[in-house]
């Protein structure tokens, strides 16, 4: 027995290496169509959703209004810029900014002109008196010039005392500085005036108690060359006249003791309302500025408000309200304040700044295990995708649209959780339109799988909890679960409606649940039933661009097409009414094998409406259209004959086109047929070719091009339109033999593979099977045949009742009675 054994195994052992090794799995896969291009897209999706979910990094996690559990506190010591320390640290710089005074010079040059041109001017008077009074004026010369008003013409007045000897000695000593050989003294003496002026700083009163006013207490003081700082309280006023003959004297006291009161004066009388210094706006303004500005860019820490590690930030707002609401205050106020959200928010950059110095690479671990949960969440659609709607994979533009409509929700969710005010409910809005346009792009079970790992996307992108998550998936699944047919225009705004107000009474529900006031709990509830009201407002104005977009047809738009109104239906109606009835009967035996196995039962029906349009063109060549005893095909040739019929659905896809037939209707009138056998002409040329003893017809020629059918639908009319021309050609349609024939088609089909690329299972087509008998059944029921009558007059005449007429309602005469 072991010898047998051993010869076993070896044998075995040789045809393993006699057989050639199979391809590796992955290498077969990859080679599937559309494959490559749907990892590509796969990977361009993952790449958009990971830079959506991770940026930014670390958001803020609290939002104005938003209830406060708990007291949070500080994890990291941190200062945040006061507004009013800052204003006050602004006008502080304004104000302490040293402002600055230009010298006048030319009012000093005026000055050491006048000074200058007083020797010769006395010494051309030749006297005292002859002096003009104007110059008498400026240097308190005798004798003093007349008042204003006075006249000299007066004789009744006494003549002034002549000049005495100290004045004359004044004029004199004026006259001798004149002389060339004093001449160059007294010119220096008028250069030490000025410059002993410039140290004079003299200004207007007004700018006097402008700067006495200011915080600064310095000025800045030039003469276009150098600049000089000097205190506020050594300006003078020109008005002080004590303190400015203070500021003179060191200038006087370089002329001659005689002349000194000639000067002084003559220096008061120049200075009097101008000033030596004067205030220079621009170039004060400018400093000013820059002084703000260098506040503005480094602001001090005088600015700052600091605090502590563990020091409350935000108090609980139960605890808030009842120790700092006053009476009236707005009630949405006692959540998290502006001031409090502005100090997380500023403990939070602290923090993650603090952590980048402390812990680098903690934050890059957060950013890597986003992107992993990104990565798992996107292999999981992908995955359910292959598995489920293998078509998406196959043909990478309906996947394109798939991933377009999923990342155009993430880019909604982002945007809403970017607005400062937004409530974190507004993640409903994108999740429950994804839900609703992949319900009537796709199906119900489809919309859920896909629905929810788009939520548990958003959930991850907002970074939200659990209850978010109970409240997007369960909002989805109402919708979802509502939309199986969406016959009325107003189905979309009702299943909303449903929907936001259980949502309401969910979110107000666990808010209450988390022990927030009711307050909060109804304007969460608010924001997410308006979320979802507003979600099916949105789809329902898009619905048309959404149909189109995804090629599919929603209830609503089908009905429209069932109307017999239709240009299309008429023209059938008109041209073709044999094959007008049979599209009736057809689209009513579709629809109720359709509801039987769940399939849309409209569709089936309108489906059916139109699979048959091509033969507008030429009714007269099928059957159903033609009179009793004519048929044209005896004329033609098997080929000419299979033209004319397979060019139907050609002709038919062209009219629907050029009516605007929807593309999901287009495909009933290509499948019908799918890539069935044209049997009677083909069965007619091989006879032919027989006699002829010719080669037998090739069968491909003979086969309508297809596609076969993809949907489940489209097989469904393939089977009814088979069975119901099958059946009226019967001589005798009894319950038996419409079994037999109904069978037989359907065997036909399955065993041509005409339903290889549609996902029908053999359950759902015996069931279809039994539907179809019943629908033939009831349209080809037998009559009762009418006995006849054997009352008749002598002369062969009916009675009175047998002359009336048939109703319609009377059974036609059949020679038997029906068969059981």
């Amino acid at each position: 027995m072991a010898w047998f054994k051993k010869k076993l195994r070896q044998r075995r052992l040789e045809t393993r290496r006699a057989a050639p090794e199979a391809e590796p799995f992955l290498a077969r896969w990859i080679r599937r169509p559309g494959v490559i291009g749907s990892l590509v897209l796969g990977l361009v999706f993952f790449l958009v959703a990971a830079a959506l979910d991770v940026w930014p990094v670390d958001p803020p996690r609290y939002r104005q209004g938003q209830y406060m559990p708990s007291n949070i506190t500080a994890r990291v010591d941190f200062r945040v810029l006061s507004p009013e320390l800052f204003e006050e640290a602004k006008r502080l710089a304004d104000s302490s900014t040293p402002e600055t005074f230009r010298l006048n010079t030319a009012l000093l040059d005026e000055i050491i002109a006048s000074l200058e041109k007083i020797p010769s001017r006395l010494e051309a008077s030749q006297t005292l008196e002859k002096v003009d009074g104007e110059l008498r004026a400026e240097m308190g010369l005798y004798p003093p010039p007349a008042a204003p008003g006075e006249t000299e013409a007066k004789t009744d007045s006494p003549p002034p005392a002549p000049p005495s000897k100290e004045d004359q000695a004044v004029f004199a000593e004026w006259v001798t500085l004149g002389k060339p050989v004093h001449r160059p003294k007294f010119e220096a003496m008028c250069k030490g005036l000025r410059e002993d002026l410039t140290r004079c700083y003299i200004v207007r009163p007004d700018r006097a108690s402008q700067q006495q006013r200011r915080s600064a207490d310095r000025v800045l003081l030039t003469d276009d060359q150098v600049i000089v700082e000097q205190k506020v309280v050594d300006l003078v006023a020109e008005n002080e006249t004590k303190k400015v003959r203070r500021l003179l004297l060191a200038g006087v006291e370089r002329f001659p003791p005689l002349i000194r009161n000639n000067v002084e004066t003559l220096l008061l009388a120049k200075i009097r309302d101008k000033g030596l210094y004067l205030y220079d706006a621009e170039t004060s303004k400018t400093g000013r500025a820059q002084a703000v500005q260098a506040v503005v860019q480094t602001p001090p820490d005088s600015c700052y408000r600091h605090y502590t590690e563990d020091q409350v930030l935000a108090r609980n707002t139960e605890t808030l309200a009842d120790a700092d609401m006053e009476p009236g205050m707005d009630l949405s106020r006692r959540g998290l304040s502006e001031e409090e959200l502005k100090l997380l928010q500023a403990e939070h950059a602290e923090y993650l700044r603090h952590e980048r110095l402390v812990n680098p690479s903690q934050r890059w671990l957060r950013l890597a295990g986003r992107i992993a949960v990104v990565l798992l969440l996107t292999m999981v659609l992908c995955v359910y995708v292959q598995q489920y709607q293998g078509f998406l994979v196959e043909q990478n533009w309906r996947g394109v649209k798939l991933a377009l409509l999923l990342l155009a929700m993430l880019v909604l969710s982002k945007a809403a959780a970017l607005v400062p005010w937004a409530n974190p409910h507004a993640a409903l809005l994108p999740v429950c339109i994804g839900g609703i346009v992949l319900t009537i792009a796709y199906d119900q079970r489809f919309a859920l799988a896909v629905g929810a790992i788009l939520s548990a996307f958003v959930v991850f992108q907002i970074r939200g909890g659990v209850h978010m998550v109970i409240v997007l998936i369960g909002a989805q699944m109402l919708c979802i679960f509502q939309l199986r047919e969406i016959r009325t225009r107003s189905k979309l705004v009702v299943t909303s409606a449903i929907a936001a107000a259980v949502i309401f009474v969910v979110v107000w529900a666990l808010s209450i649940q988390t022990g927030a006031p009711w307050r909060f709990g109804l304007r969460d509830g608010a924001w997410a039933a308006a979320m979802v009201l507003l979600a099916g407002l949105i789809v329902q104005s898009f619905l048309p661009a959404i149909e189109r977009f995804f090629n599919v047809a929603t209830g609503s738009t089908l009905l429209e097409w069932c109307d017999a109104s239709k240009p299309l239906l008429k023209r059938l109606a008109t041209e073709s009414p044999g094959t007008y009835n049979h599209s009736l009967q057809l689209g009513a035996m579709c629809e109720a094998a359709a509801e039987t196995i769940g399939a849309r039962g409209l569709l089936a029906r309108v489906g059916a409406y139109y699979h048959d349009i091509g033969k507008i063109n030429k009714p007269d060549y099928f059957a159903e259209n033609q009179a009793a005893g004519e048929n044209k095909h005896d004329k033609l040739s098997p080929a000419m004959s299979l033209l004319i019929i397979i060019n139907h659905v050609k002709d038919g896809m062209e009219m629907a086109r050029r009516y605007g037939l929807p593309a999901l209707l287009r495909g009933f009138i290509v499948t019908h047929h799918g890539t069935m056998l044209v049997r009677y002409f083909y069965h007619t040329a091989a006879k032919q070719s027989e006699n002829a003893k010719g080669p037998a017809p090739d069968e491909s020629q003979y086969r309508y091009p297809g596609p076969k059918p993809h949907l489940k639908e489209e097989a469904i009319l393939m089977l009814a339109d088979g069975a119901e021309s099958s059946v009226r050609a019967l001589s005798e349609p009894t319950p038996t033999s419409i079994r037999t024939q109904v069978h037989r088609i359907v065997t036909e089909r399955l065993d041509d593979g005409q339903f290889d690329e549609c996902d029908l299972t053999l359950r759902e087509v015996h069931q279809i099977e039994e539907s179809l008998i019943k629908s033939l059944c009831g349209i080809y029921h037998a009559r009762i045949a009418y006995p006849k009558d054997e009352r008749e007059g002598k002369n062969g005449k009916k009675t009175e009742d047998e002359a009336k007429p048939e109703t319609d309602n009377a059974p036609a005469e059949s020679s038997e009675p029906e068969t059981s």
